[in-house]
């Protein structure tokens, strides 16, 4: 069993590989690659514009904030085809008028 501190550093480096990967999608001009992701469009304006130094600092939380809003095979499909052509195969499949789940940064 890991101790407390090497859980606590798991759990930061787990919400650094996550906020980078969200600020990466966020960056994106494409909104379907956000199309797992329950952030609105001001959260997705503030994390892609948010310096490396405060991603950082926002990483280092004792909570984990991964959420992704996917189906099991569409996860294998991700870890198998990639995250990015597995986003847009989704986003294509959804009906053009059903709206995302939005939520506040915090409720990551």
């Amino acid at each position: 069993m890991p101790r407390s501190t090497e859980l606590l550093r798991d759990i930061h480096e787990i919400n650094l590989m996550y906020l980078l990967l969200l600020q990466r999608l966020a960056r994106d001009a494409d909104a379907s690659a956000l199309a797992g992701v329950p952030l609105s469009r001001e959260a997705c304006l503030w994390l892609a514009a948010l310096q490396p130094e405060a991603l950082v600092k926002l990483a280092q939380n004792s909570v984990l904030l991964a959420q992704l809003n996917l189906a099991p095979h569409l996860i294998l499909a991700a870890l198998s085809q990639g995250i990015d052509t597995t986003l847009s195969a989704r986003a294509a499949t959804e009906l053009p008028d059903a709206k995302p789940a939005q939520a506040p940064l915090g409720q990551i």
